[in-house]
């Protein structure tokens, strides 16, 4: 297998981005956890765990449709250098600074996720200036790897290290590997856009919302495309929720230690996901109908909910940790059971001219739906636990079975999802 990625691993201005990328992503999502964990610690409260998603989200909100037109217009190399040195002097700078107050860790999310929106899309669109076009698949498909692997990873291996090295070693190790990424960076060649229109970035930023606006208007009209937008957007609003509650999780149903709460439950979770990407795109090739798989999965989702908030927590501890691994593993296959097939209906129903509009605005309309939900379901867990709020996600998922039962095959007349 490795023998079809020799062509991209032998560019060796692809290994500097790869690298960045690798080290980019390991620190994103151990900085994510060990900075959750500890907000959780020194406060025990969900509202304030919830607040960081929304300090994460505002750049993304109000920055990032002005930084993706920016990435375009200057040098990309120069970018990644900037962005990945300031990234690493944020952390560094936190690091010999926590002591003195814990909002100083919205301050740092809301600085790492700033700079993120010019790194982000500066590192996408750099692949096609060092890839051949017939390979730029391979390298894409490196980097959707490194992204999932580096979830998994990160949030696994940050509990270890938070128990090993303590939690400001931890920024210390953080901020050197967002450094070495910084050093990878500067031995990319220069990438500079030669097409780029005057007055670019008041066209490119209206254009960004007009394209919203446009996709929205699409969306809304057709009921086919609709349904399957609709149920991805609220799988990530509802693993937003339940990543900002991942410690109290880990507390009061696994009864582990906070820094153990990413070994316990988002690599089991990962694990899940990665067997049903491989599972589930073999099932709809065989014939299954997305439908089908679709149901299935809402169902058995619904029903692990509630067996992990009510009954795993009643185990004797060896059979808690083992019923509770399986549990999440199961929840994290019957997650991308349901994002894969509806993904690829809505890939397949969506005319080619409107992809981009479909698509292409996603994640900056998923986070701007996540920011209320994130709150409430806080003041949810706070107020009466975190068993009462994973209950009710379990009842609208179920409830989201008996409507597509019900209903589905009337809205998707065709019979083909």
């Amino acid at each position: 297998m490795m023998e079809d990625y020799k062509p991209v691993l032998k560019n060796k201005n692809f290994v500097y981005i790869w690298t960045s990328q690798i080290l980019s992503q390991l620190t994103i999502n151990v900085m994510n956890f060990v900075l959750l964990t500890k907000l959780f610690e020194m406060t025990g409260s969900t509202i304030a765990t919830s607040l960081m998603w929304v300090a994460y989200a505002l750049p993304v909100i109000f920055i990032g449709p002005f930084a993706y037109t920016v990435v375009d217009m200057i040098d990309k190399r120069k970018l990644l250098i900037i962005t990945n040195f300031l990234q690493a002097l944020v952390i560094f700078i936190y690091a010999i600074s926590h002591k003195t107050t814990f909002f100083l860790m919205y301050g740092v999310v809301i600085m790492y996720s700033l700079l993120n929106q010019f790194y982000v899309p500066a590192e996408a669109s750099t692949l096609p200036k060092i890839i051949k076009k017939e390979f730029l698949h391979l390298g894409n498909s490196l980097f959707f790897i490194t992204q999932q692997a580096s979830l998994i990873i990160g949030f696994g291996v940050a509990g270890f290290l938070l128990n090993l090295i303590g939690f400001e070693k931890t920024l210390f190790l953080s901020s050197l590997l967002v450094f070495i990424a910084f050093i990878a960076v500067t031995f990319l060649p220069k990438m500079i856009e030669n097409n780029q229109k005057t007055g670019g970035l008041e066209i490119s930023v209206t254009d960004f919302f007009g394209r919203i606006l446009e996709g929205y208007r699409f969306i809304k009209g057709n009921r086919y495309i609709m349904l399957p937008f609709i149920l991805i957007a609220s799988l990530q609003v509802a693993l937003a929720v339940i990543v900002i509650n991942v410690p109290v999780m880990a507390q009061d149903i696994l009864g582990v230690s906070l820094g153990m709460a990413g070994a316990n439950i988002v690599v089991p979770a990962g694990i899940g996901a990665a067997i049903g990407a491989l599972i589930i795109p073999k099932l709809i090739k065989r014939g299954w109908r997305k439908k089908q798989l679709i149901e299935y999965a809402l169902l058995f989702l619904g029903v692990f909910l509630s067996v992990f908030a009510f009954i795993v927590p009643l185990l004797p501890e060896p059979l808690r940790a083992t019923l509770g691994f399986g549990c999440i593993s199961l929840l994290g296959l019957f997650f991308i059971s349901i994002i894969v097939p509806s993904q690829t209906f809505l890939q397949e129903a969506t005319p080619g001219g409107m992809r981009g509009r479909v698509f292409g605005n996603f994640w900056f309309l998923i986070t701007l739906a996540t920011i209320f939900p994130t709150i409430f379901s806080g003041t949810i867990t706070e107020i009466f636990g975190v068993k009462v709020l994973l209950f009710l996600l379990s009842l609208v998922t179920l409830t989201g079975y008996f409507i597509s039962t019900r209903y589905g095959q009337k809205i998707i007349e065709d019979g083909k999802i």
